[in-house]
């Protein structure tokens, strides 16, 4: 074999062990299993859960009556639901959420539970942090279906259901897949039209404590 000839097939060679070594360091490399969780382009997927603070609340949640406040005819609720986000940038997401919240009387009021289930959309507006560990601002706003349960109402025993606007804004806190938020909510109309006593302004303020994962 000639040297020309020799050398040819050496760098046939050498060129296939190198497109080789490069093929199985990509197979073999350590890689992350997920992407960031924020970034222009990302979306977010979330499913989470509630503990609703009802206690901060003093106002009626009867306009013009004797009925006792909020705070003192129900317990804080419960519930979960499940969202999805879409980063803008580095700093912006859109966001919407489906979620469900559960309320009971205290025996002592006699039994009676309220659905309420907010339907929103939001914005999630990074303060601090990386990609993936960072505190939030959040902002949300739609419309929710409060269904009165277990056949009876909390003052009287007509049931009934309705939509109330929705709206809420507070802080977040994102580490890596799992999230956690403190907000401030607000229904205009938290308790149906319908019910025994429940012809005016029912309004609610309360705090939802929020923790999930993201995906």
């Amino acid at each position: 074999m000639s040297d020309q000839a020799f050398r040819t097939t050496r760098n046939r060679w050498l060129k296939g062990l190198l497109v080789l070594a490069i093929v199985a360091a990509s197979f073999l490399s350590p890689s992350r299993s997920f992407a960031v969780t924020s970034g222009a382009g990302i979306w977010d997927f979330m499913i989470f859960g509630n503990y609703n603070l009802v206690s901060p609340d003093t106002g009626e949640v009867f306009k013009n009556t004797s009925t006792p406040t909020w705070n003192n005819a129900l317990n804080n609720g419960y519930g979960g639901g499940v969202g999805v986000a879409y980063w803008f940038n580095d700093m912006i997401a859109f966001r919407v959420e489906a979620q469900t919240d559960l309320y009971t009387m205290p025996a002592s009021l006699g039994k009676g539970s309220l659905q309420s289930s907010p339907l929103t959309g939001g914005l999630e507006v990074k303060l601090w942090g990386n990609p993936d560990y960072y505190l939030y601002f959040v902002i949300d706003a739609g419309a929710g279906y409060e269904a009165n349960l277990s056949g009876q109402s909390f003052f009287g025993t007509s049931t009934a259901n309705s939509w109330t606007a929705y709206g809420d804004a507070g802080l977040g806190v994102n580490f890596d897949w799992v999230f956690v938020e403190a907000k401030i909510a607000y229904m205009p109309q938290s308790i149906a039209h319908g019910v025994s006593g429940g012809n005016g302004q029912n309004a609610l303020w309360y705090v939802p404590l929020t923790a999930g994962f993201n995906f």
